[in-house]
């Protein structure tokens, strides 16, 4: 190992034990807490998932902003009930959230050690489903086409991420242009210099069929529908001891706070830092953990542009090599950016063909891999060494496998998911052969891998309605059916205690899968807009959404995320609220 490996984990080590100190010696001096009880004036909610009537006061979301800090914390409500534990004094602004319900807003100011009592009134607004929900089949009318459509085109939208039932009707011209920019430049803004779908995969004749289809499901005087999802149950025991902690983010110069928007995180091994990878401002921001007050908690590092004026550079997926720098895939410019966090010295690399890196992991010997998702639909290799960068086509009669999620193994393998392509690639170094692995459900559209503590790599499956396991020693797949419809399962992230995480893209919902007992239990998300659909998408549509493309679990068992749309840096604790002095014991 050489000095300078040795000193950024020297540092790393002392960071972490910096933190547990810093964190702890805060909790002490401040263990101020809010509780109150929240109430409503009906007794019940109309759910904008399943149409239906649900209990108004189970598992309330109430939060508690910091106006100067501008941070939002979060709990649940058991029986009506809440405590938020372990605040830092400050000025707070309460509200709750639940379908169909404004709140009121009390102030609290909260001084160190204090325990304050703020009461939160539920107010209930006239009911109104944003559309018809019906089921699958009368929302895509069964035919060949849909079939070809869940088969090439899924993986990617999907049935609640950039949903083709809310774009919004269309007559034919309309519809033929919408389908025309996915195989020329017009699909991306021409942001990425290739089409988002390889116009050799989908011929015209399908392209037209596709068109037909969408004009009569999706007509231009056509009734908003969209799908009838389930009401997942909550644990109001479970969901009572967690927060979720959301870091407003700082705007650069120049720039508007409507431009920001987010995509992968990477929590530092090294040091206190949370790195994002944030698309909107061409950046990659690092926030501080130890530091409360906004934006000392923030240091940025600008990504040059060679392209400037023309297109972003895009940094979509982030991780961290053995050697501390920091690697973003800059999806818009094909290039791979290196960060020395210490200097701030900024390396890009391009690739050798035009795509869009996407995912990007490290392995053991600090070389970076990476995904080109669109294009021509590669998996990249930045030499730790060299610093040359090699790519390779795990399976070549794939002309549109849309590489997304990769990860890497404890033996250096690497594994990404064909979202269109329906398969799971898996790279051996050792042989230098790639094995290719369809799954059972067809189509499926993996969207995230993840490897648990044993090797055996999971993921989700976007539109298959399933959680995916392979074990790579005898290259079976098992599937586990999701227990309710249209799950959307977007992130799949395996836990130190080898649980795997899935984000729920249709409910706007962590659900954690217990491995032993193949249960989930489901933590929603703390968003006014829980399921993606009241935040407004490109061009008056409701294509947008607040949700979790990515997670990462970092000290202590907490998992941080952002995402497209969002502003904030959110760290979830599913065991963060309780007192400290219980913490401490436990």
């Amino acid at each position: 190992m050489n000095k300078r490996v040795k000193a950024v984990l020297a540092a790393g080590c002392l960071a972490a034990l910096l933190i547990l100190c810093v964190g702890a010696s805060g909790w002490a001096q401040s263990s101020a807490t809010i509780s109150g009880t929240v109430t409503a004036d009906r007794d019940y909610a109309l759910s904008q998932a399943s149409g239906k009537h649900i209990p108004a006061l189970v598992a309330v979301r109430v939060r508690a902003r910091d106006v100067d800090r501008r941070i939002t914390y979060t709990v649940f409500t058991d029986k009506g009930k809440y405590h938020i534990y372990n605040l830092p004094a400050g000025n707070y602004q309460m509200s709750a959230l639940q379908d169909g319900f404004d709140s009121t807003t009390p102030a609290v100011e909260l001084k160190a050690g204090e325990s304050k009592t703020a009461d939160v009134a539920l107010k209930v607004k006239p009911d109104h489903l944003r559309a018809e929900l019906v089921d699958y089949d009368t929302l895509f009318p069964p035919s060949p086409t849909r079939d070809y459509l869940m088969q090439n085109c899924a993986g990617c939208h999907g049935l609640e991420h950039i949903p083709w039932q809310r774009i919004g009707g269309r007559d034919e011209d309309a519809w033929r242009t919408a389908v025309s920019r996915m195989f020329d430049m017009d699909g991306t803004n021409n942001h990425t210099g290739v089409p988002q779908v390889n116009p050799a995969a989908i011929p015209q004749a399908k392209r037209d069929e596709i068109i037909q289809y969408f004009s009569k499901t999706f007509p231009l005087d056509g009734k908003p529908r969209d799908l009838k999802l389930a009401d997942l149950p909550l644990d109001e025991e479970v969901l009572s001891r967690t927060i979720d902690i959301e870091y407003e983010l700082n705007v650069q110069p120049g720039k508007k706070e409507s431009e920001i928007s987010n995509h992968d995180v990477w929590p530092s091994k090294f040091n206190s830092m949370v790195y994002i990878a944030e698309m909107g401002m061409d950046v990659v921001q690092g926030m501080d953990t130890r530091k409360l007050d906004f934006p000392d908690r923030y240091t940025t590092y600008v990504l040059p542009n060679p392209d400037k004026g023309h297109r972003k550079l895009g940094p979509h997926g982030i991780t961290q090599a053995k050697d501390g720098h920091v690697y973003t895939a800059e999806i818009d410019e094909s290039s791979i950016g290196e960060i020395d966090p210490e200097t701030g010295k900024v390396t890009q690399y391009e690739t050798p063909t035009r795509g869009t890196p996407h995912t990007i992991r490290s392995d053991s010997k600090g070389n970076v891999w990476f995904t080109e998702m669109q294009g021509k639909s590669l998996v990249g290799k930045l030499d730790a060494v060299t610093k040359k960068i090699t790519e390779y086509d795990p399976s070549p009669s794939d002309a549109n496998a849309h590489y997304y999620g990769m990860t890497v193994d404890q033996k250096d393998r690497v594994w990404a998911v064909g979202m269109t392509s329906h398969k799971i690639v898996g790279y051996d170094p050792k042989t230098d052969k790639w094995s290719v692995y369809p799954t059972p459900t067809q189509p499926s559209g993996p969207r995230r891998p993840t490897v648990d503590s044993k090797g055996k790599v999971w993921f989700s499956e976007h539109i298959g309605q399933n959680l995916g396991m392979l074990d790579p020693d005898t290259g079976k797949i098992t599937e586990y059916k999701d227990p309710f419809p249209y799950f959307g399962g977007y992130e799949c992230y395996a836990d130190s205690k080898d649980n795997i995480w899935v984000t729920l893209r249709s409910y706007g919902v962590l659900a954690k899968f217990d491995q032993k007992t193949k249960k989930y239990t489901y933590y929603p998300e703390p968003f006014p807009d829980i399921m993606g659909r009241e935040h407004p998408g490109p061009h008056g549509t409701l294509m947008g959404g607040l949700y979790p493309p990515k997670i990462e679990e970092g000290q202590e068992g907490t998992f941080w995320y952002t995402g497209i749309g969002m502003h904030n840096l959110v760290a979830f604790k599913p065991e963060g609220n309780v007192p400290h002095t219980q913490k401490a014991g436990n």
